[in-house]
């Protein structure tokens, strides 16, 4: 007798990277956008600082990560069938940090205290939805959705930044000047700063930009290019003793450059507008109507039929 199951073999189970890149890819988006207020108040405050650098002066990385996550996969996350804390451990552990289900449910409450998250049991799942980047406790909308904004007021995340483990391997300095050059290289492909002014611009120590900025230049993206682009121009300076003064100008390497960036969204925005075109001139089958002419015996005229 014949096995009607041969050739079916069980699978093995799905590691955090791959957990993640499954849930990434089904969002079919490209990148994460976040409002640029949670990296840096508006240049019309006194003081700068943000909800970035509240996270890390209280060194809450696995929150930081757990919210960037988050809003990922936003596109995704279905309302009816929240996800179980399980299984958002699994999606952040990586090899060198694995995840429990108690660092997810600590990771969110953090989150929900500074009013970036909701939560809500729902069964055996952990409803979260996102709230506004500023803190504020305001319901969340999609960055750019108001198209005052647009370009200006939100960063984008590729998602490569998850598929290619480089959230895994950054440490919270390399994040936070990560999300930084993200942020203020939106419009320009390069940004200027000096370390001493990371405190007054962003509320973040001189020491803890110098170590971000050292665990980027560690960093390597595909093609072994460094990820962190550094390029030393010389001005003339009248205060200076030697008449001139030195201006480190840094940029991120693709897939995170600014132009990779732009076209990204522009290709997504493309493929959202080819998929609405795509369902608009195909009506759901139920409503199509089928005609059929079918002979008229009596009076040897064709009549028209129309069924659904």
């Amino acid at each position: 007798m014949s096995n009607p199951f041969e050739g079916i073999k069980d699978e093995d189970p799905l590691d955090g990277p791959a957990t993640r890149t499954r849930f990434l890819d089904s969002a079919k988006r490209g990148f994460a956008p976040l409002r640029k207020i949670f990296i840096q108040q508006p240049d019309t405050e006194e003081n700068r600082a943000s909800v970035l650098a509240k996270m890390v002066t209280a060194r809450q990385e696995n929150a930081l990560d757990a919210l960037l996550l988050l809003h990922a996969l936003e596109p995704v996350l279905d309302r009816d069938r929240p996800l179980p804390l399980a299984t958002w451990a699994r999606m952040l552990s990586s090899e060198g940090n694995r995840w429990s289900t108690q660092n997810v449910g600590r990771a969110f409450e953090a989150l929900e205290k500074r009013n970036l998250v909701a939560r809500e049991a729902k069964g055996r799942g952990l409803l979260v939805l996102p709230r506004l980047e500023d803190g504020s406790d305001k319901e969340w909308t999609r960055p750019g959705s108001d198209s005052t904004t647009i370009g200006k007021g939100y960063l984008t995340i590729p998602y490569t930044y998850w598929t290619s483990g480089l959230a895994d391997r950054l440490a919270m300095p390399g994040k936070a000047m990560f999300l930084i050059l993200l942020s203020e290289t939106t419009q320009k492909p390069n940004f200027a700063m000096a370390v001493a002014r990371a405190q007054s611009w962003y509320g973040i120590s001189e020491r803890t930009a110098e170590r971000g900025y050292d665990e980027l230049r560690k960093q390597k993206v595909d093609d072994g290019m460094p990820l962190l682009l550094e390029h030393t121009q010389w001005v003339a300076d009248h205060r200076s003793p030697t008449g001139k003064r030195e201006v480190r100008h840094r940029a991120l390497s693709e897939p995170y450059s600014q132009a990779a960036r732009a076209e990204l969204q522009r290709a997504t925005a493309t493929a959202a507008r080819r998929g609405s075109k795509t369902q608009s001139d195909t009506p759901p089958k139920r409503k199509r109507l089928k005609r059929k002419l079918t002979g008229n015996k009596a009076g040897g005229k064709k009549a028209e039929t129309v069924s659904a």
